[in-house]
């Protein structure tokens, strides 16, 4: 597990937040929002870096064609979806074009925070161990449920097949082996009020 800082020194704590897909990292993300806990979301910044007119967008159409764009000129998420959970090296490029222009974002925000002597923020990213922390957070904290949870969650929540859905759940680093890189687990497998209850607790070890 990570050092963690003295509370008497202004130094500001970056608290990885990760889990596979459909694990249900949002609701802790929304949480911690209720506690007023500064919560920087690399999916949002990740639709930022996407919107049309930016270099992001250019680079990605250059590469996958004009079909991954809506009528409104806008990046049709589900159509590039498709392309890139079955084909590893449109991911990797796709990923290329992102990661880079997320991090920097991120790191302008944190500059931010910085300055305001903020105690603890949360770095809500879903490829945190996959991309090697480089967002350079001081601990992770991973949320997991069991497979057979995840893949029924994600084919509701987003209309998959199965087939499907074991792709996008397969893109992504095992549960099992992040597990072994993180510094706190959080099984959501429970009711809200015991998950909550994990992360309070993590949040009070960390600030105490």
């Amino acid at each position: 597990m990570s050092s963690l800082p003295s509370r008497k020194v202004k130094i500001m704590f970056k608290l990885g937040l990760t889990g596979g897909i459909a694990t249900g990292k949002s609701t802790i993300s929304n949480y911690l929002i209720s506690k007023n806990i500064p919560v920087l979301d690399a999916d949002k910044i990740a639709r930022l870096v996407v919107e049309p007119g930016t270099p992001g967008l250019s680079e990605i159409v250059d590469y996958f064609g004009d079909a991954i764009l809506q009528d409104d000129h806008t990046l049709n998420r589900k159509a590039l979806g498709k392309i890139v959970f079955s084909d590893a090296q449109a991911r990797d490029k796709l990923n290329a074009i992102t990661h880079p222009r997320i991090q920097q974002m991120m790191t302008e925000q944190l500059a931010q925070l910085a300055k305001q002597n903020t105690p603890l923020v949360v770095l809500d990213i879903p490829l945190l161990l996959e991309n090697h922390n480089v967002a350079g957070a001081d601990a992770v904290m991973l949320v997991t449920i069991p497979k057979h949870v995840q893949l029924e969650r994600l084919m509701d929540r987003d209309q998959l097949t199965l087939t499907e859905a074991e792709n996008r759940i397969t893109a992504q680093m095992p549960l099992s082996e992040k597990e072994q890189l993180a510094d706190y687990i959080i099984d959501n497998s429970g009711s809200i009020t015991d998950t909550y209850k994990q992360v309070d607790q993590i949040i009070q070890q960390i600030l105490f």
